[in-house]
């Protein structure tokens, strides 16, 4: 048929493809040059951009090194109180945490640590701890001094000669090692007490290896170049640690339009320098490639070659492989018609034939996933409405028994306490508001007043019913008892705790839950037990039944009921973690807006179900 959509395909694949390539290899020649040659520099640029990003996170990882400090409490201790108050312990403490931070990377040349208590500080050098020196005026060492005054975390100082800090380190080397310096400033997170400096000093073998691989050696010529245009890596060695004022990169480091590359020519030297810019949090970098014209333009005259001469194979290709789409191409369409006649009499029950892996094969899987949705919706619409009957039936069933419940226990209270029962009494009014408590289904919001007076009542009952084997600690800031907050969040997680974990072991039983305010303005809630804990699989099987469509367990389907609130309430803008070491812990963390008024949750929660 001539009309048909194969006879037309045919057709015009013939006319769309013969005729525009041949064309296209008359005017390759002139265009291959400025296309691949700009292709290449662009990849050029992101090979830099990822170097780039290498060293950046290379340097975040260097950065990371002092951070262990703060979860070693002896030595945190020493940094507080000072080296001279148990000489011989804490020499011994220090020696110990210097070797195990010196040993952490194998790119650390040399350690200064200097302790603010006392003014004492040590180095390690060549894997030997100095003894003990004085640093009376630390204000000697400018880093040290602009560190003091900005009080920001770290610096990282240009590359340079390694320095003799105090002259406590024993140098034997020549020529004079380069390195790269990072200072930290030390302090106490919780009291913001100055506790000294550590300044870590790299050597440059890293750094190497991040940029040795995308150059040509020989031939083109890489600069990475920090603050004051000094050289932290040249593939001319002489320049590492030195000024760059040549002429070009006087260029670069003026230019604000957003470039990435530029031609010279010179006398020494004719290409493109093509660079990227890249800043970290107290310093910009410059990364600068230079590739000589030969190089630029090699891949192109290849390029130009191979496109000839594959030209007239692929014209007899494209011939046949014209006639075979085109009887492929139209196949999957008849297939698809014909079902939607089908779907069109009703018959929601489709199966398509293989329509094969490409567009047409995830047209007919989503085509059919689609006609399996609407039928699973039908009934899952049907079986809600039943459900909806029953629940509301439910509901009517138990508005009884919990108010007689409730109006027992008052009178037994009251007859206890007649008896001289004041423990009972207690007890039986500890229950008597957790029931009154849990049976307000119309406040969907309490105070955090609240909820912890629920919680209270609640260990005061398991505290009675297990003689005194747990204790627990609560820790609020003051001002948030007001802060409104989901009902019934915190006990279903406490009861976790005596339900999956406190008896199974033996010692004492720990629960500590904490209550703060973060500096975003949110509500940070901890509640963290001693008990079993979940292992490392149990721990991923528990996160994933609180994503979405995740699977419930035992454990986890309170949790998940939970997370589920809280993301109906909040949306993205609470959190639900679970963290936990087998035989160890189990810390459940929420955090919740505080500034949200009811309006707005609810608003929230419909746009983020």
């Amino acid at each position: 048929m001539k009309n048909s959509i194969r006879s037309k395909l045919i057709t015009l694949l013939l006319i769309a493809t013969i005729i525009p390539f041949g064309l296209s290899i008359i005017a390759s020649y002139f265009y291959t040059k400025n296309t691949v040659t700009k292709e290449f520099v662009n990849t050029n640029y992101d090979l830099l951009k990822r170097s780039g990003n290498d060293l950046m996170n290379y340097f975040n990882e260097i950065y990371g090194i002092p951070l262990s400090i703060y979860s070693n409490r002896p030595f945190l201790s020493v940094l507080e109180n000072g080296a001279t108050a148990y000489i011989e312990q804490n020499s011994a403490e220090i020696q110990r945490s210097l070797l195990g931070l010196y040993f952490s990377r194998r790119e650390i040349e040399q350690l200064h640590l200097y302790l603010t208590k006392g003014k004492d500080d040590y180095t390690v050098y060549n894997a030997k701890v100095s003894s003990r020196g004085k640093m009376y005026n630390f204000n000697q060492i400018p880093t040290y001094r602009n560190l003091s005054f900005s009080r920001d975390s770290y610096y990282i100082q240009p590359t340079h000669p390694i320095q003799n800090y105090n002259n406590l380190s024993d140098f034997r080397i020549e020529p004079v090692k380069q390195v790269v310096s990072f200072h930290y400033f030390l302090n106490n997170v919780t009291s913001d007490q100055w506790l000294g400096f550590l300044s870590i000093d790299i050597e440059l073998s890293r750094i190497n290896e991040i940029f040795d691989r995308i150059y040509k050696k020989g031939e083109e010529h890489l600069f990475v170049v920090g603050d004051g245009n000094v050289v932290l890596y040249s593939s001319e060695k002489k320049l590492i640690g030195k000024k760059l004022e040549t002429k070009w990169y006087k260029k670069i480091s003026s230019d604000r339009s957003g470039e990435t590359s530029f031609e010279w020519k010179g006398k020494d030297f004719s290409g493109v320098y093509v660079y990227d810019k890249i800043k970290s949090n107290h310093q910009q970098w410059t990364i600068i490639k230079s590739i000589p014209y030969k190089n630029l333009y090699h891949n192109s005259n290849q390029l130009l070659k191979i496109t000839v001469t594959l030209g007239a194979i692929s014209v007899l290709l494209v011939i046949i492989l014209t006639i075979i789409v085109s009887f492929r191409f139209t196949r999957p369409i008849r297939i698809l018609i014909r079902d939607m006649q089908r779907i069109e009499k009703g018959e929601l029950a489709v199966s398509f034939d293989t329509l094969g892996n490409d567009e047409f094969g995830q047209l007919g899987k989503h085509f059919t996933s689609m006609v399996e949705t609407l039928n699973d919706l039908y009934i899952k619409e049907y079986k809600l409405q039943i459900e909806n009957k029953t629940n509301q039936l439910k509901v009517l069933q138990s508005q009884i028994n919990p108010h007689f419940l409730y109006n027992a226990l008052q009178s037994i209270g009251t007859l206890s306490l007649k008896n001289d029962g004041i423990k009972v009494y207690r007890l039986i009014m500890s229950l008597s508001k957790i029931m009154r408590y849990s049976m307000k289904n119309n406040e969907d919001f309490v105070t955090l007043k609240d909820e912890l007076n629920h919680i209270k009542d609640y260990l005061s009952l398991q505290n009675e019913r297990y003689d005194g084997r747990f204790v627990y600690n609560l820790e609020v800031d003051e001002g948030l008892n007001k802060v409104k907050m989901p009902k019934m969040i915190l006990q279903p997680i406490v009861e976790n705790f005596f339900k999956h974990s406190f008896e199974k072991q033996q010692r004492l039983g720990e629960l500590n839950i904490s209550i703060h305010r973060q500096k975003d303005d949110r509500l940070k809630i901890v509640i963290a037990d001693n008990g079993e804990g979940a292992s490392e699989e149990e721990l991923e099987i528990i996160n994933s039944s609180l994503s979405e469509g995740g699977l419930n367990t035992n454990e986890s389907i309170g949790l998940k009921n939970i997370s589920d609130r809280i993301q109906f309430y909040y949306g993205k803008k609470a959190e639900v973690k679970i963290e936990s070491v087998k035989h160890e812990n189990f810390v459940v963390t929420i955090i919740l807006p505080i500034e949200m008024t009811r309006g707005e949750v609810n608003h929230e929660g419909s746009t983020n179900r």
